[in-house]
């Protein structure tokens, strides 16, 4: 029952702000205090599962198996992060969100606990129910200022949302519909275990339907193309804090969402799951290297990056089989990859005042902290060896020289070659760049500091090293998804 007590948490955490005691950094200690009993919480779920044997409660609607337990640590530990880097900010300009921190911190533990509940639900209803709760808890802390252009990312984000995630309710009415006329007899069910079991799905219209929309809605929510447009400026007008919840913890939300969906539905028609997904995600890809030439925003640039490896993990869950281990390690190296990346860039932005790529050079001098921590992050994210980004990746493209994807091999491989040069042209003369005359080192506030280094020694350590007990979770989660 230690999985009940990792959901109720962040819940009575945001309760406990109600108190008028809680104000100021009070508050933003109780973020804090709750992530950190949270995340041991976390931990001790997971060790004393036991493998292959989900643990339920809640008349079953909770679950802890191997693919909730990979994704609660996840989530927990980048949120851990998030909440050391509100610590200790000064007021003003580098305050993670304007406004009472008592509205920031309530709002924040909110969102965690529904993400949190969607991450182990049982049940797709319950599931999307909890994912559209924290888009309605999180829509409000991108806004900044009350500026316009904060506001229509604001309300673009949570268009795009309520669209996508309203497919994704579509979907499941279609497959219901599909199940209710193969099993009339049989109670009608959306817990994920009992579907597992669920071997014909009657008229193929209603359930082809209803995977394709599911598809769709999911790749709506995580950024995919066509449906894009809401990222780039929701991520860009949010705070560097809430930007990486948005990519670090709730993409991540969604991705689960997408591999219980997937897992559920391969097995009734791979062909039509597979093309849906290669096909969103190769034309995420192209978009995004089309953007990442054109960007003069350094920030922006790392919102169209952020597409391109929504992109790069529908390609590898549509390939399947030995992808599949590529596809969860490049899951969860890309949640550390934008932890760093968007923190140490909220920190850049801090101290200059800007994201325009040309108006900023020599970090390496000016920021002697926060650069470094940004060039590992920009290495990670372009694919580099050590980091598990580059490990993914090569087993995803030499999945598909293996299907006899060689046309979408040839095409990867020019995208991100491409993506590369671009990204190396607009970054690195920001990073190693001569730096302006007169600039003064910069002192990044204590807590930042500590929320990047945290999250660089697990990128770099889990590139040197994998514990064997996190890569046998990630071979149980590829399991799941027909890995092998």
């Amino acid at each position: 029952m230690i999985s009940l007590a990792c959901a109720f948490l962040p819940l009575i955490g945001s309760l406990l702000l109600v108190i008028p005691a809680f104000r100021g950094r009070a508050a933003l200690g109780v973020v804090f205090g709750v992530s950190l009993l949270e995340t041991l919480t976390a931990f001790a779920a997971v060790a004393v599962r036991v493998p292959e044997a989900p643990e339920y409660s809640l008349e079953r609607f909770m679950v802890l198996d191997a693919t909730s337990a990979l994704f609660l640590l996840l989530i927990s530990v980048v949120f851990l992060g998030i909440s050391i880097y509100f610590l200790n900010q000064p007021t003003g300009v580098a305050l993670p969100v304007p406004g009472p921190d008592r509205h920031l911190a309530m709002r924040s533990l909110l969102f965690f606990s529904c993400s949190i509940f969607a991450v182990l639900s049982n049940h797709l209803v319950s599931m999307w129910i909890f994912l559209e709760l924290g888009t309605f808890a999180i829509a409000p802390l991108i806004c900044q200022d009350n500026r316009p252009a904060g506001l229509r990312a604001s309300w673009k984000y949570l268009l795009f949302s309520v669209i996508g995630l309203g497919f994704n309710f579509l979907g499941l009415l279609c497959l219901a519909r599909a199940m209710g006329g193969s099993h009339g007899h049989h109670e009608l069910t959306f817990f994920i275990d009992d579907l597992n079991q669920v071997t014909t799905l009657g008229d193929p219209l209603w359930w082809r339907l209803g995977m394709a929309l599911i598809v769709f809605g999911l790749g709506t929510k995580l950024g995919l193309a066509p449906m894009y447009a809401w990222l780039p400026d929701a991520y860009d007008e949010a705070p560097a804090a809430i930007t990486t919840m948005m990519t670090a913890v709730q993409s991540n939300c969604v991705i689960l969402a997408l591999f219980r969906q997937v897992g559920l539905l391969r097995s009734f028609d791979p062909g039509l799951i597979s093309e849906e997904l290669i096909m969103m995600g190769a034309v995420s890809i192209g978009v995004a290297g089309l953007h990442i030439i054109r960007a003069d925003n350094f920030k922006r640039l790392i919102c169209y990056a952020s597409i391109n490896h929504a992109g790069t993990i529908a390609l590898g869950l549509g390939s399947g089989k030995y992808a599949a281990y590529g596809v969860v390690l490049y899951v969860v190296s890309n949640a550390l990859v934008k932890s760093v990346l968007f923190l140490t860039g909220g920190n850049i932005e801090n101290h200059y005042g800007t994201k325009r790529i040309f108006a900023l050079r020599g970090l390496m001098r000016v920021m002697p902290f926060s650069a470094p921590a940004f060039m590992l992050g920009v290495f990670a994210l372009l694919g580099f060896a050590p980091f598990g980004s580059f490990l993914g990746e090569v087993m995803m493209l030499s999945n598909m020289i293996e299907e006899g994807h060689l046309l979408g091999f040839f095409f990867v491989c020019i995208m991100l070659t491409i993506i590369l040069m671009a990204t190396g042209r607009a970054l690195f003369p920001m990073i190693w760049g001569d730096a302006p005359e007169g600039g003064t080192p910069a002192r990044d506030p204590f807590s930042s500091n500590v929320a990047c280094l945290f999250f660089v020694v697990i990128l770099v350590s889990l590139g040197i090293y994998m514990p064997s007990p996190v890569s046998s979770l990630l071979r149980e989660v590829a399991t799941t998804l027909g890995g092998r």
